[in-house]
């Protein structure tokens, strides 16, 4: 186990919360275990800040050709049996470009999402679900995820959307607070456990309004799982 991220839990968000991402990781070297924080976005809560972004950068939906081009270069982080599988179930994919170079993207979607092999996320169709969000890291430390995810939202509002919908776990406190920093307004939680080889899924009342829930994928699943809903790589 790598202690580096809990020292800098313990340090950046007390005692309190150190201790818990200490014994969130222990749990999972028992049994599977997740606790997502759902959380949306609207063009109110946002804010405007992160609508700017360097001019040196080129920002918008990635078409298939670009993101089948973009797959096959490993340091993307989106094999191409992820891009096919997104694509077809219709996910659109937001970037910032450098030139030639993807520095960051997000994906989105519309119907309920695959957030592991044997798990899928469901929510209201009125949010756009955000997932997948990652930096290059020669462009970290630029906030770059936070204004694409902004971007985006501004997108997605002007097609109907009333925000962006996503998830964090509850012991990743730097992309909790990135999220709050940017606007997100947490409404409730969902415990995945896992242990004895049978899921027990739990969401809290608070989850009902958004139709927010896990639900385990009959049978065996053919898609490629994405990453969660807010990476903390992405040093947005």
């Amino acid at each position: 186990m790598d202690f580096s991220l809990y020292k800098d839990n313990f340090s950046r968000f007390g005692l309190a919360k150190g201790s818990y991402s200490l014994a969130y990781a222990g749990t999972n070297k028992l049994f599977y275990f997740k606790v997502l924080q759902g959380m949306t976005i609207t063009m109110e809560d946002l804010d405007p800040k992160f609508l700017d972004i360097d001019e040196r950068f080129s920002c918008g939906f990635l078409t298939p050709e670009e993101l089948r081009l973009f797959a096959e270069d490993e340091s993307c982080e989106m094999p191409p049996s992820f891009v096919e599988d997104a694509l077809s179930r219709g996910d659109q994919c937001f970037g910032i470009k450098e030139g030639e170079v993807l520095a960051s993207y997000g994906w989105y979607s519309v119907i309920p999402t695959p957030i592991s092999d044997e798990l899928e996320l469901h929510f209201n169709g009125d949010w756009t679900y955000m997932y997948k969000g990652y930096t290059r890291s020669s462009h970290r430390g630029q906030r770059l995820h936070a204004v694409g995810m902004a971007l985006a939202l501004e997108a997605f509002t002007k097609q109907g959307a009333k925000g962006l919908i996503s998830y964090v776990e509850t012991s990743n406190y730097r992309s909790l607070h990135s999220c709050e920093r940017m606007g997100y307004r947490n409404f409730g939680k969902v415990t995945i456990a896992k242990p004895f080889g049978k899921y027990i899924i739990r969401a809290q009342k608070a989850c009902t309004p958004y139709g927010f829930y896990v639900k385990q994928i009959a049978g065996e699943s053919n898609h490629s799982a994405p990453e969660p809903g807010y990476r903390d790589k992405q040093g947005a």
